[in-house]
């Protein structure tokens, strides 16, 4: 009797596990990011504004969305988003992410991040950047 109680239990866990496995649904692996760009005080305008998840792309050569910078310097990108199947147990995931400008021919990485996790990456970052100070690195304040 208990080897039958058995083999049943086991017969419904390996059930519920099957039925909780590999769900898909769309996550972000990036926040939303807005801001405004500058050289000294005047507002660069259509300046190409990349995102990139792949790592460690410090200059945004694989890049999945673009924007670009509007009269005022100002722009919006929405996050990155992608299916996801899930996987009971081991659904830790590292997001990375880089935002770049293109201006004048110059590349600049703006922002650079990370997060070890599961789910969807929530949140915005909000750039304030003045391309003047440097020309590889430029000052950005951020809010989140």
């Amino acid at each position: 009797m208990p080897l039958k109680i058995v083999s049943i239990l086991i017969i419904i866990c390996v059930l519920l596990l099957q039925a909780c496995s590999f769900g898909s649904h769309t996550r972000s692996k990036s926040p939303h990011f807005s801001g405004q760009l500058h050289f000294n005080n005047t507002a660069i305008v259509n300046a190409k504004i990349m995102l990139s998840i792949a790592p460690d792309d410090k200059y945004c050569l694989q890049a999945k969305t673009f924007t670009t910078t509007n009269n005022q310097g100002k722009f919006n990108l929405n996050a990155i988003s992608e299916k996801h199947t899930y996987i009971p147990f081991a659904d830790q995931q590292l997001d990375q992410w880089t935002l770049c400008a293109k201006y004048k021919d110059n590349t600049y990485s703006l922002y650079t991040n990370n997060r070890y996790g599961s789910g969807s990456v929530s949140g915005s970052v909000v750039l304030q950047c003045n391309l003047a100070l440097s020309t590889t690195q430029p000052l950005c304040s951020s809010t989140r």
